[in-house]
């Protein structure tokens, strides 16, 4: 379920298409320890203490909608967490391992990034949003 947030304010870096960083005016999205949520690309959520925000997509190399590919692809987001304990950046992705990463005794699984690539278009990185769920470590 995605949280109510008003419209988002960020910024472009010059890194690359795809890398963002969170304004301070960035409304945050308040999010459940165990539950499902939607972050989209420069949000940020604040789960019981954890902060996830959702800085950069890193790959996107997955089969595009309307075409026919031998391999499904794997697509690639690179997050920023923190709690009182530390920081830290995982990449999870969508086709391959890891699409769970721990730190600080949390767990940070990507359970979907949306929207596919359209044959034929350029990506919109800005439309992404991932679902993910905060979850015990293993």
């Amino acid at each position: 379920m995605r949280g109510a947030t008003l419209p988002l304010l960020f910024g472009t870096l010059a890194c690359g298409p795809g890398d963002h960083e969170v304004a301070p005016e960035t409304p945050v999205v308040e999010a459940a320890y165990g539950q499902r949520f939607d972050l989209g690309l420069g949000e940020r959520a604040d789960v019981e203490g954890f902060r996830v925000v959702f800085t950069r997509i890193a790959e996107d190399s997955r089969c595009p909608e309307g075409a026919q590919c031998v391999q499904a692809g794997n697509a690639a987001a690179a997050f920023s967490v923190e709690s009182e304990v530390g920081s830290a950046t995982l990449t999870l992705h969508t086709d391959r391992e890891p699409r769970r990463a721990a730190a600080m005794g949390r767990a940070l699984r990507l359970l979907e990034l949306r929207p596919r690539p359209v044959a034929e278009a350029l990506p919109d990185t800005a439309a992404y949003v991932a679902t993910l769920l905060v979850e015990p470590a293993p």
